[in-house]
């Protein structure tokens, strides 16, 4: 049996391990299940308004090598705490044809620590902003979404607006 990979950890309370940690992307050893080429980093805007960097396993960019326009998006979002690393056999069996992102949130994961914790409202209105970012043609909106333990609140916040979000 594999041993999983440990999620990163750091302390907000740490200013150095947090900088240090704010090298966004993936450790580099490699991960079981894990395709290196799904690891990117997105700039978005957070609730704040400021352009935030995002880690994300995205397999939009190997559909359009292949020359495969994507039927769909699925956003997948994770809970705390765990990674996007939580979702990758979800982007390996993904049907043909369909994009799927799986995003580290602020503060989690590879992605950028903003230095303070994170309301739910907040949580919403930067993952709004991530999905606005995001590259695909589709409304965010209308993107199936799938969350796992305290992110499953993901659902009812996709049926909102980024500018407005459900809470």
């Amino acid at each position: 049996m594999a041993v999983p990979h440990p999620s990163p950890t750091h302390r907000i309370e740490d200013p150095a391990r947090r900088a240090a940690h704010d090298r966004v992307g993936l450790p580099s050893a490699p991960l079981p299940g894990l395709e290196r080429d799904w690891s990117r980093v997105v700039l978005a805007r957070d609730a704040e308004g400021r352009t935030r960097r995002w880690h994300v396993l995205d397999n939009g960019p190997a559909l359009e090598a292949e020359g495969v326009e994507p039927v769909g998006t699925v956003f997948a979002v994770h809970g705390n705490p765990t990674w996007s690393y939580l979702w990758r056999r979800v982007l390996a069996q993904a049907p043909p044809g369909w994009r799927v992102v799986a995003v580290d949130q602020l503060g989690m994961g590879w992605s950028e620590r903003p230095g303070t914790p994170r309301t739910l409202g907040q949580r919403v209105a930067d993952l709004g902003g991530l999905t606005d970012a995001s590259g695909s043609p589709d409304p965010w909106s209308r993107w199936p979404t799938t969350g796992a333990d305290r992110s499953a609140w993901a659902g009812p916040w996709r049926t909102g607006s980024s500018s407005r979000p459900w809470c």
